[in-house]
């Protein structure tokens, strides 16, 4: 073994960051194997938003002759927040359950990250349920809500206090066990 001029042989300062290396790289590899077969959900991420006032998010409309929009001019009735894109898979999957929804609550869309010609196209194939769509081309509005990624829904009360927040495509269980449930105890 040679000696480096620091007195340590070569060797364990070569080895001890690559056994670190391959610890983190291993943890990292198990939780996306665990997310991948659907043993962790990453709906339950968690959210310090929860409790809390909306953030003041405004945004350009999507049909940009009405101005801008955000959470806070709909306050005094519940609103659910959707932050959907045209180019998320989840997002055309969940399109069926808003459609239920906006039966029910008025639903505030946020085209994330998105060109508007794109969410035009999306909102006709899959659908308008949406009360106003506002374009977060920079993704601003969406950290300025704590977004993880697309889609991802947020029920808001009358006062504009955040009572949930739902990531994931919103199926069948979500609709039926989480959302109507909390949207008819605010109604």
């Amino acid at each position: 073994m040679q000696d480096r001029p620091s007195g340590r042989p070569l060797r364990a300062s070569f080895l001890i960051p690559l056994v670190a290396f391959l610890v983190l790289a291993g943890f990292a590899t198990a939780a996306l194997m665990a997310t991948l077969r659907g043993e962790r959900d990453v709906s339950q991420l968690p959210s310090t938003m929860i409790g809390k006032a909306v953030p003041d998010v405004v945004l350009p409309r999507l049909d940009a002759e009405a101005g801008d929009v955000g959470p806070a001019q709909f306050a005094g009735a519940p609103l659910l927040v959707n932050v959907f894109a045209s180019w998320c898979a989840p997002c055309r999957a969940e399109a069926p359950a808003l459609a239920i929804l906006e039966e029910d609550i008025r639903i505030l869309g946020i085209a994330y990250k998105d060109k508007p010609a794109d969410t035009r196209a999306f909102l006709q194939q899959y659908g308008n349920p949406f009360v106003a769509i506002g374009v977060d081309r920079d993704g601003a509005g969406g950290m300025a809500l704590g977004v993880y990624g697309v889609p991802e829904t947020f029920l808001l009360d009358a006062d504009g206090t955040i009572l949930l927040r739902h990531a994931g495509p919103i199926d069948r269980r979500v609709l039926e066990d989480i959302l109507l449930p909390r949207i008819q105890e605010l109604q």
